[in-house]
């Protein structure tokens, strides 16, 4: 019967595309198996990365807490920290050292001392200085010895002269010997002052030599003669002393010089007070003269 009953080529075709229907519907069901695993993988991976640029590279899985020792060193450097930060240092010691092979020479400056004047005004009492020290090297060759060093002080003035003179003529100064009592810082410290007759000088000769360089001597003189021993000194000075530097440090020298006028003169700090108070008039509208 041809309606209950099919050919067997018939039969073939349909058993064919039933297992042609399973194996599509399996490799859709693997390829969106697939394709899920591959977008959770993906996703996954985004959260990771993303987690990743909020993490420090080495970081723990899970926090650690600090041990209570690195919490005390802490707290410890913290506070040290903060006082350094609002405690400002209030000296300076400003002051260029060229080493040489027999001696060393530094300059050091001694600002200014200022009093009140009228009711809240302040002007130089005493100008400062700029402080030339020769150190003799120890006996030993090693190190300078500090304690045993000359010093020469050159007022402002003097200061204008070395700037004005040098490198191309030499110059020389001289000051009496006398003692540190009136609270100078030349001159022995014994406390004796110089007497008649005791001509005795302290002589800074600063020369221009070969190749630029510059040769600073000092020495006790008396009557053009050297070497001598000045009044209230026991033993023997350890002058005469020099020391020869180059043309590098020359223009440090000088430009030590040069910015040090103002401020041994007092006048950068006096000039910036009363430019403070004119601005302060002319905002309160009281530009009175004076």
């Amino acid at each position: 019967n041809n309606n209950n009953h099919q050919s067997p080529r018939t039969m073939t075709m349909m058993i064919f595309s039933s297992t042609a229907s399973r194996n599509l519907g399996a490799l859709a069901s693997r390829a969106s198996s697939r394709y899920s695993s591959t977008l959770l993988r993906s996703a996954a991976s985004t959260l990771v990365s993303s987690n990743a640029t909020t993490l420090p590279c080495n970081s723990p899985k899970h926090p650690i807490s600090p041990s209570p020792f690195t919490s005390a060193i802490n707290n410890v450097n913290n506070t040290q920290s903060r006082h350094f930060s609002m405690a400002m240092p209030r000296r300076g010691f400003p002051q260029y050292t060229i080493f040489g092979p027999d001696s060393a020479l530094a300059i050091r400056a001694i600002l200014p001392q200022f009093k009140r004047a009228g009711n809240d005004g302040v002007s130089v009492e005493r100008r400062g200085k700029l402080i030339v020290e020769f150190i003799p090297r120890n006996n030993t060759g090693s190190g300078f010895a500090w304690n045993e060093k000359t010093i020469f002080s050159l007022s402002v003035e003097e200061v204008g002269l070395c700037l004005s003179q040098l490198p191309k003529n030499t110059v020389e100064l001289s000051h009496p010997t006398y003692s540190t009592a009136a609270g100078d810082d030349e001159g022995p410290s014994s406390g004796v002052t110089q007497l008649a007759g005791d001509a005795v000088e302290k002589m800074l000769t600063i020369e221009p030599g070969e190749g630029d360089t510059m040769t600073f001597k000092i020495d006790y003189m008396k009557d053009g003669v050297g070497g001598q021993t000045p009044p209230g000194m026991e033993g023997l000075p350890s002058t005469p002393m020099e020391i020869t530097i180059q043309a590098g440090e020359f223009e440090v020298f000088k430009s030590i010089c040069q910015t040090s006028i103002p401020y041994i003169l007092g006048w950068n700090t006096t000039m910036d007070i009363a430019s403070a108070a004119a601005i302060s008039r002319g905002i309160s509208g009281n530009n009175q003269m004076y």
